[in-house]
């Protein structure tokens, strides 16, 4: 059967299709522009519209798992036009499911969700677990939310099967120097280009990183449903403030660098996220392998490997 994938142009999309094409199941990518996944090794790549129902069903149709991570907008912009934040990202995703309804084909949907943006605040310090109150402040949140939510009650009516993935703050990989969301891969890229690192919100805020690699390894396990519905953290289960990253970026760099700091951006977001991860470790076998100074080491000598004389780019 075929796996199919919304959202493979994005961060952890683009990272995640290179061992899901591995895996030896047919792939399909759905995107707006096929310009976007010249690199990624596809069996298949369909351009359209998710709000279109012929494309939907285009998409859809033979599909036995889709991994759902298409969302336009970050937690530092989602409340600009809240209205306008909703028809991008909600509608799209309901008339997905709801031409799956229809088709009466019964993927299993693979979602991520937030791990960040999604639970209530708490004094309490203590690692969010799966069945902890929720209370999104963000657009952003409440729309992955109210998705999780949606399916759910797909689920529980039969139409699908599906496992949310609440995902702490991946990294793994350079990201774009202008993105507002994926500290240590924007930091790095900022740092490797002799650029001011560019700091959102409070630098004594916690949250929990988790590498790509591992991220990977739990979605080939979230691929078989254990359930109907299931939400799993995916998350160390360890907060590092804004200013222990930078720390440790630092030691493992060898030298200091220039900050800028912007505190009156994302002035709103929750000051700490730890995620609790016990639910996947006993139900899934799955425990995170990479700490943060190795993954962030590592992502570093790579990056340096490719700026080597050898292989940079001439002016």
């Amino acid at each position: 059967m075929t796996t199919g994938i919304i959202g493979a142009t994005g961060f952890i999309g683009s990272y995640l299709c290179h061992p899901t094409a591995d895996s030896r199941r047919p792939l399909r990518i759905f995107t707006r522009s096929a310009a976007n996944v010249l690199s990624i090794p596809a069996d298949e790549v369909q351009q359209g519209d998710l709000l279109s129902r012929a494309d939907c069903e285009r998409f859809s149709s033979g599909l036995a798992t889709i991994y759902y991570l298409a969302h336009t907008n970050t937690p530092f912009n989602s409340d600009v036009d809240q209205a306008a934040d909703a028809t991008l990202n909600m509608a799209p995703f309901l008339t997905l499911l709801d031409t799956v309804r229809k088709l009466g084909s019964k993927p299993h949907i693979v979602y991520f969700s937030s791990g960040g943006a999604i639970y209530a605040p708490s004094g309490a310090r203590v690692p969010y677990r799966e069945c902890d109150p929720c209370a999104p402040s963000s657009s952003y949140g409440i729309l992955k939310l109210a998705a999780e939510q949606y399916l759910r009650l797909a689920a529980e009516r039969g139409e699908l099967t599906a496992t949310v993935l609440r995902v702490g703050n991946a990294y793994g990989t350079l990201l774009p120097q202008f993105r507002t969301q994926g500290l240590i891969g924007v930091a790095l890229n900022q740092l490797l280009h002799d650029e001011p690192v560019r700091l959102f919100g409070h630098a004594a805020n916690v949250r929990d990183y988790i590498h790509l690699r591992d991220v990977q390894a739990m979605v080939m396990k979230a691929s078989t449903p254990r359930r109907p519905f299931d939400i799993v953290n995916v998350g160390a289960g360890q907060g590092y403030s804004v200013d222990d990253v930078l720390a440790v970026i630092r030691d493992c760099h060898g030298s200091p660098f220039p900050i800028r700091m912007d505190a009156a951006r994302g002035q709103w977001l929750t000051n700490w996220v730890v995620l609790d991860s016990s639910y996947a470790k006993h139900e899934y076998d799955w425990t995170p392998a990479i700490g943060l100074r190795e993954g962030i080491a590592a992502m570093l000598a790579a990056s340096n490997a490719e700026l080597s004389p050898k292989s940079a780019i001439a002016p």
